[in-house]
Protein backbone atom coordinates (compact mmCIF):
# COMPACT_ATOMS: atom_id res chain seq x y z
CA UNK A 1 0.00 0.00 0.00
CA UNK A 2 1.27 3.48 -0.91
CA UNK A 3 0.19 7.05 -0.33
CA UNK A 4 -0.30 9.67 -3.04
CA UNK A 5 0.04 13.45 -2.91
CA UNK A 6 -2.97 15.00 -4.63
CA UNK A 7 -4.32 18.42 -5.59
CA UNK A 8 -7.72 17.41 -6.96
CA UNK A 9 -10.67 18.33 -4.77
CA UNK A 10 -13.11 16.72 -4.39
CA UNK A 11 -11.15 13.50 -4.96
CA UNK A 12 -12.67 10.19 -6.24
CA UNK A 13 -11.65 8.58 -2.93
CA UNK A 14 -14.39 10.59 -1.24
CA UNK A 15 -17.04 9.00 -3.46
CA UNK A 16 -16.08 5.34 -2.96
CA UNK A 17 -18.50 4.84 -0.10
CA UNK A 18 -16.21 2.67 2.05
CA UNK A 19 -16.83 2.79 5.80
CA UNK A 20 -15.30 3.52 8.20
CA UNK A 21 -12.71 5.98 6.89
CA UNK A 22 -9.93 7.96 8.56
CA UNK A 23 -9.32 11.71 8.32
CA UNK A 24 -6.13 13.09 9.89
CA UNK A 25 -5.28 16.81 9.95
CA UNK A 26 -1.91 18.06 11.20
CA UNK A 27 -1.02 21.64 12.04
CA UNK A 28 2.58 21.29 10.90
CA UNK A 29 5.62 23.33 11.88
CA UNK A 30 7.74 24.35 8.91
CA UNK A 31 10.72 25.91 10.70
CA UNK A 32 13.57 24.25 12.52
CA UNK A 33 13.78 22.97 15.18
CA UNK A 34 9.99 22.81 15.71
CA UNK A 35 9.38 20.87 12.51
CA UNK A 36 11.12 17.89 14.09
CA UNK A 37 7.95 17.51 16.17
CA UNK A 38 5.77 16.84 13.12
CA UNK A 39 6.34 13.06 12.99
CA UNK A 40 5.58 12.84 16.73
CA UNK A 41 2.31 14.72 16.28
CA UNK A 42 1.40 12.42 13.41
CA UNK A 43 2.21 9.33 15.48
CA UNK A 44 -0.10 10.51 18.28
CA UNK A 45 -2.92 11.22 15.84
CA UNK A 46 -2.54 7.79 14.25
CA UNK A 47 -2.80 6.27 17.71
CA UNK A 48 -6.07 8.18 18.28
CA UNK A 49 -7.47 6.82 15.02
CA UNK A 50 -6.43 3.28 15.91
CA UNK A 51 -8.09 3.51 19.31
CA UNK A 52 -11.32 4.75 17.72
CA UNK A 53 -11.64 1.63 15.55
CA UNK A 54 -13.19 -1.61 16.71
CA UNK A 55 -10.80 -4.53 17.21
CA UNK A 56 -11.83 -6.39 14.05
CA UNK A 57 -11.60 -3.19 11.99
CA UNK A 58 -8.05 -2.55 13.20
CA UNK A 59 -7.08 -5.85 11.59
CA UNK A 60 -8.64 -4.73 8.33
CA UNK A 61 -6.60 -1.53 8.45
CA UNK A 62 -3.33 -3.36 9.14
CA UNK A 63 -1.75 -2.35 5.80
CA UNK A 64 -2.76 1.28 6.29
CA UNK A 65 -1.24 1.49 9.76
CA UNK A 66 1.97 -0.05 8.40
CA UNK A 67 1.97 2.70 5.78
CA UNK A 68 1.41 5.34 8.47
CA UNK A 69 4.48 3.99 10.29
CA UNK A 70 6.55 4.36 7.11
CA UNK A 71 5.28 7.90 6.64
CA UNK A 72 6.17 8.77 10.23
CA UNK A 73 9.77 7.66 9.66
CA UNK A 74 10.13 9.15 6.16
CA UNK A 75 12.40 12.22 6.46
CA UNK A 76 11.70 13.33 2.89
CA UNK A 77 7.94 13.26 3.52
CA UNK A 78 8.28 15.73 6.40
CA UNK A 79 10.88 17.92 4.67
CA UNK A 80 8.17 18.97 2.25
CA UNK A 81 5.64 19.93 4.93
CA UNK A 82 3.55 23.07 4.47
CA UNK A 83 1.43 25.03 6.99
CA UNK A 84 -1.05 22.17 7.28
CA UNK A 85 -1.57 18.66 6.03
CA UNK A 86 -4.62 16.47 5.42
CA UNK A 87 -4.41 12.69 5.17
CA UNK A 88 -7.52 10.78 4.08
CA UNK A 89 -7.59 6.99 3.91
CA UNK A 90 -9.70 3.85 3.81
CA UNK A 91 -8.55 0.21 3.92
CA UNK A 92 -7.30 0.35 0.33
CA UNK A 93 -6.11 3.87 -0.47
CA UNK A 94 -4.40 6.88 1.14
CA UNK A 95 -4.16 10.43 -0.22
CA UNK A 96 -2.30 13.44 1.17
CA UNK A 97 -2.98 17.16 0.72
CA UNK A 98 -0.36 19.79 1.49
CA UNK A 99 -2.27 22.84 2.69
CA UNK A 100 -1.12 26.48 2.75
CA UNK A 101 -3.19 27.23 5.86
CA UNK A 102 -2.98 26.17 9.50
CA UNK A 103 -5.52 23.57 10.61
CA UNK A 104 -6.65 22.16 13.93
CA UNK A 105 -4.81 18.88 14.53
CA UNK A 106 -7.31 16.04 14.80
CA UNK A 107 -7.93 12.40 13.90
CA UNK A 108 -11.48 11.41 12.96
CA UNK A 109 -12.86 7.94 12.28
CA UNK A 110 -16.29 8.17 10.70
CA UNK A 111 -18.56 6.88 7.97
CA UNK A 112 -17.41 9.73 5.70
CA UNK A 113 -14.39 11.98 5.35
CA UNK A 114 -14.08 15.22 7.29
CA UNK A 115 -13.57 17.87 4.58
CA UNK A 116 -14.32 21.33 6.01
CA UNK A 117 -10.63 22.35 6.40
CA UNK A 118 -10.06 21.31 2.78
CA UNK A 119 -13.02 23.39 1.68
CA UNK A 120 -11.60 26.43 3.43
CA UNK A 121 -8.18 25.92 1.90
CA UNK A 122 -9.49 25.64 -1.63
CA UNK A 123 -11.92 28.55 -1.39
CA UNK A 124 -9.14 30.89 -0.21
CA UNK A 125 -6.50 29.68 -2.61
CA UNK A 126 -8.04 28.92 -5.97
CA UNK A 127 -6.33 28.52 -9.28
CA UNK A 128 -5.65 31.55 -11.49
CA UNK A 129 -3.46 32.99 -14.23
CA UNK A 130 -1.17 35.98 -13.87
CA UNK A 131 -0.32 38.11 -16.91
CA UNK A 132 2.81 40.24 -16.59
CA UNK A 133 2.93 42.88 -19.32
CA UNK A 134 5.29 45.57 -20.60
CA UNK A 135 5.72 47.17 -24.02
CA UNK A 136 8.16 44.63 -25.41
CA UNK A 137 7.03 41.26 -24.02
CA UNK A 138 4.60 39.50 -21.76
CA UNK A 139 4.92 36.75 -19.19
CA UNK A 140 2.27 34.27 -18.13
CA UNK A 141 2.07 32.39 -14.83
CA UNK A 142 -0.23 29.84 -13.28
CA UNK A 143 -0.76 29.98 -9.52
CA UNK A 144 -2.74 28.14 -6.89
CA UNK A 145 -2.55 27.43 -3.16
CA UNK A 146 0.67 25.48 -3.72
CA UNK A 147 2.62 28.33 -5.30
CA UNK A 148 3.28 29.98 -8.66
CA UNK A 149 5.20 28.91 -11.75
CA UNK A 150 5.94 30.58 -15.06
CA UNK A 151 4.40 29.13 -18.22
CA UNK A 152 6.96 28.63 -20.96
CA UNK A 153 6.14 30.72 -24.05
CA UNK A 154 7.88 30.92 -27.41
CA UNK A 155 9.43 34.33 -28.17
CA UNK A 156 7.50 34.48 -31.44
CA UNK A 157 4.34 34.59 -29.31
CA UNK A 158 5.51 36.57 -26.29
CA UNK A 159 7.72 39.41 -27.59
CA UNK A 160 6.81 42.41 -29.71
CA UNK A 161 9.62 41.70 -32.16
CA UNK A 162 8.58 38.06 -32.47
CA UNK A 163 4.91 38.92 -32.99
CA UNK A 164 5.19 41.88 -35.36
CA UNK A 165 8.39 40.86 -37.16
CA UNK A 166 8.60 42.73 -40.47
CA UNK A 167 5.59 44.86 -39.44
CA UNK A 168 7.63 46.45 -36.65
CA UNK A 169 8.45 50.08 -37.40
CA UNK A 170 12.05 51.25 -37.46
CA UNK A 171 11.26 53.79 -34.76
CA UNK A 172 10.23 51.01 -32.41
CA UNK A 173 13.41 49.06 -33.15
CA UNK A 174 15.44 52.17 -32.50
CA UNK A 175 13.52 52.84 -29.28
CA UNK A 176 14.17 49.30 -28.09
CA UNK A 177 17.90 49.77 -28.65
CA UNK A 178 17.76 52.90 -26.53
CA UNK A 179 16.40 51.21 -23.44
CA UNK A 180 13.42 48.94 -23.97
CA UNK A 181 10.51 50.20 -21.89
CA UNK A 182 11.70 53.79 -21.42
CA UNK A 183 9.31 56.46 -22.65
CA UNK A 184 11.88 58.91 -24.10
CA UNK A 185 12.23 59.20 -27.87
CA UNK A 186 15.12 61.02 -29.56
CA UNK A 187 15.15 62.52 -33.06
CA UNK A 188 12.68 60.32 -34.85
CA UNK A 189 9.91 62.78 -35.71
CA UNK A 190 6.70 60.76 -35.56
CA UNK A 191 8.36 57.92 -33.71
CA UNK A 192 6.11 58.27 -30.69
CA UNK A 193 2.97 57.88 -32.80
CA UNK A 194 4.46 54.93 -34.68
CA UNK A 195 5.47 53.30 -31.42
CA UNK A 196 1.91 53.73 -30.14
CA UNK A 197 0.61 51.87 -33.20
CA UNK A 198 3.03 49.01 -32.52
CA UNK A 199 2.04 48.95 -28.86
CA UNK A 200 -1.61 48.57 -29.77
CA UNK A 201 -0.89 45.80 -32.28
CA UNK A 202 1.17 43.94 -29.71
CA UNK A 203 -1.39 44.37 -26.91
CA UNK A 204 -4.16 43.13 -29.22
CA UNK A 205 -2.07 40.05 -29.92
CA UNK A 206 -1.55 39.48 -26.17
CA UNK A 207 -5.30 39.86 -25.58
CA UNK A 208 -6.21 37.32 -28.28
CA UNK A 209 -3.43 34.86 -27.45
CA UNK A 210 -4.10 34.72 -23.69
CA UNK A 211 -7.87 34.62 -24.05
CA UNK A 212 -7.97 31.91 -26.73
CA UNK A 213 -5.07 29.75 -25.56
CA UNK A 214 -5.61 29.96 -21.80
CA UNK A 215 -8.61 31.86 -20.37
CA UNK A 216 -11.32 30.24 -22.48
CA UNK A 217 -9.81 26.80 -21.96
CA UNK A 218 -9.18 26.94 -18.20
CA UNK A 219 -11.90 29.46 -17.22
CA UNK A 220 -10.01 30.83 -14.20
CA UNK A 221 -9.36 34.43 -13.03
CA UNK A 222 -6.66 36.44 -14.78
CA UNK A 223 -4.67 39.02 -12.79
CA UNK A 224 -2.86 41.73 -14.75
CA UNK A 225 0.57 42.92 -13.59
CA UNK A 226 2.18 45.95 -15.18
CA UNK A 227 2.87 49.66 -14.92
CA UNK A 228 -0.20 51.91 -14.67
CA UNK A 229 0.04 53.19 -18.26
CA UNK A 230 0.31 49.66 -19.69
CA UNK A 231 -2.62 48.46 -17.61
CA UNK A 232 -4.79 51.31 -18.90
CA UNK A 233 -3.91 50.67 -22.54
CA UNK A 234 -4.44 46.91 -22.27
CA UNK A 235 -7.75 47.16 -20.41
CA UNK A 236 -9.15 49.45 -23.15
CA UNK A 237 -8.50 46.63 -25.62
CA UNK A 238 -9.31 43.56 -23.56
CA UNK A 239 -12.64 41.74 -23.82
CA UNK A 240 -11.44 38.83 -21.66
CA UNK A 241 -14.30 37.94 -19.26
CA UNK A 242 -11.82 36.39 -16.80
CA UNK A 243 -9.65 39.51 -16.43
CA UNK A 244 -10.37 40.88 -12.96
CA UNK A 245 -10.56 44.60 -12.18
CA UNK A 246 -7.96 44.48 -9.41
CA UNK A 247 -4.47 44.49 -10.88
CA UNK A 248 -0.92 44.85 -9.58
CA UNK A 249 0.65 48.11 -10.74
CA UNK A 250 4.29 47.10 -10.73
CA UNK A 251 7.00 46.27 -13.23
CA UNK A 252 6.76 42.50 -13.70
CA UNK A 253 10.50 42.22 -14.33
CA UNK A 254 11.33 43.99 -11.04
CA UNK A 255 9.86 41.15 -8.95
CA UNK A 256 10.99 37.62 -8.24
CA UNK A 257 8.38 34.84 -8.06
CA UNK A 258 8.14 34.98 -4.27
CA UNK A 259 7.34 38.71 -4.25
CA UNK A 260 4.91 38.28 -7.16
CA UNK A 261 3.12 35.42 -5.41
CA UNK A 262 2.66 37.45 -2.23
CA UNK A 263 1.16 40.37 -4.16
CA UNK A 264 -1.15 38.07 -6.11
CA UNK A 265 -2.34 36.34 -2.94
CA UNK A 266 -3.19 39.73 -1.43
CA UNK A 267 -5.28 40.57 -4.49
CA UNK A 268 -7.16 37.28 -4.29
CA UNK A 269 -7.85 37.77 -0.57
CA UNK A 270 -9.25 41.26 -1.25
CA UNK A 271 -11.50 39.79 -3.92
CA UNK A 272 -12.70 37.09 -1.53
CA UNK A 273 -13.57 39.72 1.08
CA UNK A 274 -15.53 41.73 -1.46
CA UNK A 275 -17.35 38.59 -2.54
CA UNK A 276 -18.28 37.94 1.10
CA UNK A 277 -19.99 41.34 1.32
CA UNK A 278 -21.93 40.61 -1.85
CA UNK A 279 -22.88 37.15 -0.56
CA UNK A 280 -24.27 38.61 2.64
CA UNK A 281 -26.50 40.93 0.64
CA UNK A 282 -27.69 37.99 -1.47
CA UNK A 283 -28.45 35.94 1.64
CA UNK A 284 -30.39 38.76 3.30
CA UNK A 285 -32.52 39.20 0.20
CA UNK A 286 -33.07 35.44 -0.10
CA UNK A 287 -33.99 35.17 3.59
CA UNK A 288 -36.57 37.93 3.27
CA UNK A 289 -38.17 36.05 0.36
CA UNK A 290 -38.14 32.63 2.11
CA UNK A 291 -35.51 31.22 -0.26
CA UNK A 292 -32.84 31.34 2.42
CA UNK A 293 -32.65 29.74 5.87
CA UNK A 294 -30.49 29.15 8.93
CA UNK A 295 -32.58 26.26 10.28
CA UNK A 296 -30.67 22.96 10.15
CA UNK A 297 -33.81 20.80 9.71
CA UNK A 298 -35.11 22.89 6.82
CA UNK A 299 -31.70 23.01 5.17
CA UNK A 300 -31.29 19.24 5.50
CA UNK A 301 -34.54 18.67 3.65
CA UNK A 302 -33.68 21.27 1.00
CA UNK A 303 -30.34 19.57 0.28
CA UNK A 304 -32.11 16.26 -0.38
CA UNK A 305 -34.48 18.06 -2.75
CA UNK A 306 -31.49 19.56 -4.59
CA UNK A 307 -32.55 23.12 -3.78
CA UNK A 308 -29.45 24.40 -1.95
CA UNK A 309 -27.34 26.69 -4.12
CA UNK A 310 -24.91 27.88 -1.41
CA UNK A 311 -24.28 26.44 2.06
CA UNK A 312 -22.48 28.61 4.63
CA UNK A 313 -20.74 26.89 7.56
CA UNK A 314 -18.90 28.47 10.45
CA UNK A 315 -15.27 27.43 10.67
CA UNK A 316 -14.48 24.75 13.28
CA UNK A 317 -18.14 24.32 14.24
CA UNK A 318 -19.82 20.96 13.91
CA UNK A 319 -22.97 19.10 14.89
CA UNK A 320 -22.32 15.50 16.07
CA UNK A 321 -24.61 12.97 14.46
CA UNK A 322 -25.65 11.62 11.07
CA UNK A 323 -27.35 13.09 8.06
CA UNK A 324 -29.49 10.78 5.89
CA UNK A 325 -29.33 12.22 2.40
CA UNK A 326 -32.01 9.92 1.00
CA UNK A 327 -34.58 11.06 3.59
CA UNK A 328 -33.32 14.55 4.32
CA UNK A 329 -33.28 13.87 8.06
CA UNK A 330 -30.70 14.38 10.78
CA UNK A 331 -30.02 12.33 13.90
CA UNK A 332 -27.99 14.13 16.52
CA UNK A 333 -25.46 12.03 18.41
CA UNK A 334 -22.98 12.24 21.24
CA UNK A 335 -19.27 11.75 21.60
CA UNK A 336 -19.84 8.29 23.08
CA UNK A 337 -21.41 7.03 19.82
CA UNK A 338 -19.23 4.98 17.45
CA UNK A 339 -18.27 6.97 14.34
CA UNK A 340 -20.67 9.69 15.36
CA UNK A 341 -19.69 11.88 12.40
CA UNK A 342 -20.45 15.55 11.75
CA UNK A 343 -23.84 16.47 10.30
CA UNK A 344 -22.52 19.74 8.88
CA UNK A 345 -19.66 17.98 7.13
CA UNK A 346 -22.05 15.41 5.62
CA UNK A 347 -24.27 18.25 4.44
CA UNK A 348 -21.29 19.93 2.79
CA UNK A 349 -20.44 16.77 0.83
CA UNK A 350 -24.05 16.38 -0.26
CA UNK A 351 -24.33 19.98 -1.47
CA UNK A 352 -21.13 19.59 -3.51
CA UNK A 353 -22.36 16.33 -5.04
CA UNK A 354 -25.51 18.16 -6.23
CA UNK A 355 -23.63 20.98 -7.90
CA UNK A 356 -23.97 23.47 -5.05
CA UNK A 357 -21.30 25.57 -3.36
CA UNK A 358 -20.01 25.39 0.21
CA UNK A 359 -18.36 28.39 1.88
CA UNK A 360 -16.49 28.14 5.20
CA UNK A 361 -16.58 31.41 7.17
CA UNK A 362 -15.25 32.86 10.38
CA UNK A 363 -17.79 33.73 13.09
CA UNK A 364 -17.93 37.44 12.23
CA UNK A 365 -18.57 36.70 8.55
CA UNK A 366 -21.58 34.42 9.06
CA UNK A 367 -24.81 35.96 7.72
CA UNK A 368 -26.82 35.07 10.87
CA UNK A 369 -26.18 34.30 14.53
CA UNK A 370 -26.32 30.56 13.82
CA UNK A 371 -23.38 28.49 12.59
CA UNK A 372 -24.95 27.44 9.28
CA UNK A 373 -27.11 29.10 6.63
CA UNK A 374 -28.18 28.42 3.08
CA UNK A 375 -29.43 30.15 -0.04
CA UNK A 376 -31.89 28.09 -2.08
CA UNK A 377 -32.21 27.84 -5.85
CA UNK A 378 -35.98 28.22 -5.57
Amino acid sequence: MKYQFVKEFPHPLMEKGNSPVISIYIDTNIKKPDRLENPIRFKNLVREAQEALKDKEVRGFRDLFSLFKQMEEDVIFWEGATEGMAILADEEECIVYKLPISVTSRAIVSDSYYIKPLLKSYQLNGRYHVLGLNRDRFFLYEADHYGIHQISLDEKDSTMEGVLGSQLTESTLAHASLGGDQSTYHGYGGAKDERKVDDEKFFRHVETFVQEQYSMQYKIPLILVGLDQHQGEFRKISKNPYLIKEGIKSDIEAMDEKMLYEKVQNVMMDIFRQQLKERMEIFNQAYSKDIGSDDVVQIARAITEGRVEVLYLEEDKGLPGKYDLSLGTITEGGSEDVYVGDIYDDMAESVLSRGGEVVILEREDMPTERNLAAVYRY
